[in-house]
């Protein structure tokens, strides 16, 4: 990584640490212009070591899979690159920094090229391997700018997945997207949902809530074979109930009054963001619960309190294209702190962009 330059002295840092949840400890950065005028808050961070519970935000994952999709071959190197400091939100499938509204593109630039500087120096002082920005919108621009211009390696990322919800007509209007065919086969579901005994709920997160969850999100770690830590999970779910309490909301299914699958969210200016979710498979039965709480649930709630936009994260690619989400490619950027690895980094982004994998360099056009 190199040592980054001193910050600049138009603006002032202020590190905040909340709960430790598992192996990594997160910190969010604030940074206020010297006149007292908030600048708003920058990525909260989280620092990964090798055996951590968090494996979405593991650069190791990352390069190892990117590696191996581009050379047949896995990157036995990419254990190095941890323990790293993984920048982002507490969605880890959107990494965004949270900025003021009112900054043109000037000081978005500046406060931008401030945050990732001192995330730099703070993985520097503890010895961290690498920073990484694993989920970097395509069309950030300001944040791409600064990474690219910092030396960061840029790898072919995820593929996020929004819905757009129906300014009129509600869900209806939803349903009238759909061609003859497809919606008949959500029309189909919907009415399997209705003839169940089946209820939601929308409740803030709290301790009772917390030890009936982790138990569901570990059920469907176990399904597709990743691995989960119970404790790190409660761990997470307490961190976040501790922080973000304003923010953070849990809606859950029950079958016969029994809870059989939960949704936790954030919203955030209008838009709401899907952050995990679990399920009690034996107690759902055949009921097609991913679909009515994930999507049909989340979307009348978001109709019900004008919200514009649901962010769905990555990963189940056919099931949101199904469901109407507009696909949003992203980047993944890191940096090493040791030449050695960097340059790894750089001839596997470089393989990458041959192979036309990578994404286009800020600034350039890119065919549909």
């Amino acid at each position: 990584m190199g040592r980054p330059p001193r910050a600049p002295r138009l603006l002032r840092r202020e590190s905040l640490a909340p709960a430790r949840p598992g192996h990594g400890r997160p910190r969010a950065l604030l940074l206020h212009r010297v006149t007292g005028r908030p600048g708003r808050g920058g990525p909260a961070r989280l620092s990964v070591a090798p055996g951590t519970p968090f494996v979405f935000c593991s650069p190791s994952r990352v390069v190892d899979t990117v590696h191996r999709e581009a050379t047949g071959q896995g990157a036995p190197w990419a254990a190095e690159l941890l323990p790293a400091l993984a920048c982002g939100g507490r969605n880890p499938s959107h990494t965004k920094a949270g900025l003021a509204g009112d900054l043109g593109p000037d000081a978005q630039h500046e406060v931008l090229a401030e945050l990732v500087g001192a995330a730099e120096e703070e993985a520097l002082q503890a010895k961290l391997e690498a920073v990484s920005f694993l989920y970097v919108d395509e069309d950030d621009a300001p944040l791409r700018t600064v990474l690219e211009g910092r030396g960061y390696a840029a790898l072919p990322g995820q593929t996020a997945y929004s819905l757009a919800v129906p300014e009129q007509g509600g869900f209806d209007a939803y349903l009238a997207r759909f061609g003859t065919r497809r919606r008949g086969k959500l029309n189909r579901e919907l009415r399997s949902l209705d003839e169940a005994d089946l209820s939601y709920r929308t409740q803030p997160l709290t301790e009772q809530l917390i030890g009936e969850l982790a138990p569901l999100e570990l059920a469907l770690y176990a399904k597709y074979g990743t691995p989960a830590d119970a404790a790190a999970f409660k761990a997470v779910l307490r961190s976040i109930a501790a922080n973000t309490a304003s923010a953070a909301r849990v809606t859950t299914a029950h079958v016969e009054g029994q809870l059989a699958g939960f949704a936790l969210t954030f919203t955030h200016r209008g838009e709401l963001y899907a952050r995990q979710a679990g399920f009690d498979y034996a107690v759902q039965g055949k009921i097609p619960l991913y679909f009515g709480l994930v999507y049909y649930e989340l979307l009348r709630l978001a109709l019900r309190e004008g919200i514009s936009h649901i962010h769905y994260s990555t990963g189940s690619d056919r099931a949101k294209l199904s469901r109407g989400c507009t696909p949003r490619r992203q980047i993944a950027y890191i940096k090493a702190r040791r030449p050695g690895l960097q340059e790894r980094l750089a001839r596997l982004a470089e393989r990458c962009a041959h192979r036309g994998t990578a994404a286009q360099p800020v600034g350039r056009q890119t065919e549909d």
